[in-house]
């Protein structure tokens, strides 16, 4: 197989690793619960972060067709922007107000990012559809983001005890960094103006398109993927489950820093595996092994397993980075270009919203001792939902 500079442009390929690298900067992500802690309680912690997250949901699926319509380029440096000020936003407000208004601009320029910057770099780089390229890159892209979570986890914990608001400042100035990295990156085909009712419409129907792509059999098949388990490691990956995970298996803050980033150190090599057997894996049965790996990790922290918890932040850690590329390639060939934006935001608004109503019930459950109810329900919910995607599977060839 040939190496991945002699397929894509070197200069895209540094940029896109370059971006892959400041966008994973999180300085705050094992952090970001303690320095709350210092201005509000739990229980608003966790409104805060259920309404965050609705409103930034709300802004999913529109800013595909805002990408498609207007420019894949200039949404994602407005959202980056976002990002960066949502975050200054927080640490220099301190207060519930701040943190609700921060966590709205942070959650909204994920959300005009989410998807665009991939369907971005996927059309600039023009990969054939049936190539493995495009999984490759971004399996090494995973590799270059988790680089810079381990570094970036690691700093963070050591910041927090020096100044809890040096790793916000540090985050919010990543995202202002990639804009710069990506900045001379022009979308290839142009967007006519419009008047703001034909926009309206327009935006009306490239989402009900999007969505509609989902109705295809080809792509319906990876709905209950999406749902359940992408939506674990998602609530692992963006909200409380991990912190939460990492306390019941009685890891104090500063330990908990090194445990995710051990699991980033390990997750980088396992990735160069993957990439490595790349072109005789079988996306499907990629994602059927990961998502009964899910299952496992959930059943296993049922019991007090102590430290050995580590393995079940590993397997949730590990799982998402490997089974991203999966889902995105299916995507990615499966959708045509007009909708690829459109379609990627849709399927990360899908994976996001069961958050909503599982953050405050995982802190619910979590604050009365009883989160063993959640981790053997989600659990059941995968091996239903594996269930239906072998069957689907089936019937579609």
């Amino acid at each position: 197989m040939e190496s991945l500079s002699s397929s894509p442009p070197l200069n895209l390929t540094r940029r896109f690793l370059a971006y892959k690298f400041f966008t994973n900067l999180w300085f705050v992500s094992a952090v970001w619960l303690y320095f709350y802690r210092l201005f509000v309680t739990d229980q608003q912690v966790g409104i805060l972060d259920s309404a965050a997250f609705a409103l930034g949901l709300l802004a999913e699926i529109p800013s595909g067709a805002l990408a498609d319509r207007f420019g894949r380029s200039k949404l994602v440096k407005v959202g980056q922007c976002l990002v960066g000020i949502g975050l200054l936003i927080q640490v220099f407000g301190a207060s519930f107000l701040a943190f609700f208004i921060g966590q709205s601009f942070f959650m909204i320029g994920v959300s005009f990012a989410s998807g665009a910057d991939e369907a971005l770099f996927f059309e600039k780089f023009n990969f054939d559809r049936a190539s493995k390229d495009w999984r490759n890159l971004l399996t090494l892209g995973s590799q270059t983001a988790l680089v810079a979570t381990l570094l970036a986890t690691i700093i963070g914990g050591w910041l927090h005890g020096i100044n809890p608001q040096w790793p916000w400042i540090l985050t919010g100035l990543s995202f202002f960094i990639s804009v710069a990295i990506i900045w001379p990156i022009q979308d290839s085909s142009t967007h006519q103006k419009t008047d703001f009712s034909s926009e309206v419409i327009s935006h009306l129907k490239s989402i009900k398109d999007g969505i509609l792509q989902f109705a295809k059999p080809e792509l319906w098949l990876y709905l209950p993927i999406i749902i359940t388990v992408q939506a674990l490691f998602y609530a692992c990956g963006y909200g409380m489950l991990k912190l939460v995970l990492l306390d019941r298996f009685h890891f104090d803050p500063f330990m908990g820093s090194i445990a995710v980033a051990i699991c980033a150190l390990i997750t980088i090599g396992v990735l160069s595996i993957v990439k490595r057997f790349s072109e005789r894996l079988n996306g499907n049965h990629a994602i059927i092994t990961i998502s009964l790996g899910s299952v496992f990790c959930l059943l296993l922290s049922i019991p007090d397993i102590s430290h050995w918890g580590f393995i079940v932040i590993l397997g949730l850690y590990a799982g998402e980075r490997i089974l991203y590329p999966f889902i995105s390639e299916a995507i990615n060939l499966h959708a045509p270009n007009q909708y690829r934006a459109t379609t990627l935001s849709v399927a990360s608004f899908l994976r996001a919203i069961p958050y909503v109503f599982l953050g405050p019930i995982i802190g619910t459950l979590n604050t009365q001792h009883h989160l063993e109810y959640f981790l053997s329900g989600w659990a059941i919910l995968i091996v239903m939902a594996i269930l239906y995607f072998l069957r689907l599977h089936k019937f579609s060839h």
